[in-house]
């Protein structure tokens, strides 16, 4: 399939993906932020793992859809062919709101452990970004690195090692219990419920004030000179 060929048949598949989505979207998807972090090829954080969760080989009618990425000798971008596969990849998560993915990370033999385990981590983060520019909710996705400890073959060909740098999928299913609580919406004026508090007033009775006695008038004394001769 020719360069341009492949790029339009991408494009086709992100306004699939867009049409769908502004229709039929599942919750939850990635937030407006997410979207551009990834866009612009910026960190997401990683959100740590909720407790419940086991990753399994997808099923055999899965498999179809979440299908390895392959890289380049020493790259970590996405190339185009696989550009598509993400873009079903993505669909599928939509689709399925209540499974998460975990993306390992995987690399040839050449290069030491060190550097081939912060390869394969790059690549998996690679592919977690790209999903999230596709509007998948960055908490169902997440990353392991494997470096070289885990190849599909052995052989030291060219042919082998293209096979081994890969990016390969795992999924926990989820139910219930595992998937990612939605947010509660407050609830409209009309049905909110106002609880009012009743107060007991006892009026007692004010006794009236008693009449002030009327003070005894004041008595004068008068003191009458007599004079005597």
């Amino acid at each position: 399939m020719k360069k341009s060929t492949c790029g339009i048949f991408v494009v086709l598949v992100l306004c699939v993906i867009f049409a769908a989505g502004c229709s039929t979207t599942p919750k939850p998807t990635a937030t407006p932020e997410d979207r551009m972090a990834a866009l612009e090829g910026l960190d997401i954080e990683l959100e740590p793992l909720l407790e419940g969760v086991a990753f399994t080989e997808p099923s055999p009618e899965d498999t179809l859809i979440l299908q390895d990425i392959h890289f380049d000798f020493d790259k970590s971008e996405i190339k185009d062919p696989d550009k598509a596969t993400l873009g079903e990849v993505s669909v599928w998560m939509l689709e399925h709101p209540e499974a998460m993915l975990q993306i390992e990370g995987h690399c040839d033999e050449r290069g030491t452990k060190e550097y081939n385990l912060a390869l394969g981590e790059r690549r998996a983060l690679s592919v977690r970004s790209f999903l999230t520019g596709l509007n998948i909710n960055p908490v169902r996705l997440h990353t392991i690195s494997y470096g070289e400890e885990q190849p599909l073959c052995a052989e030291a060909t060219e042919d082998c090692w293209a096979r081994n740098r890969r990016a390969h999928f795992l999924v926990a299913y989820g139910s219930e219990e595992t998937s990612i609580p939605a947010e509660e919406p407050p609830p409209a004026p009309e049905e909110a419920v106002i609880e009012i508090e009743e107060t007991v007033v006892v009026e007692e009775p004010v006794p009236e004030p008693e009449p002030e006695e009327e003070a005894p008038p004041a008595r004068r004394t008068r003191v009458i000179n007599r004079y005597h001769q």
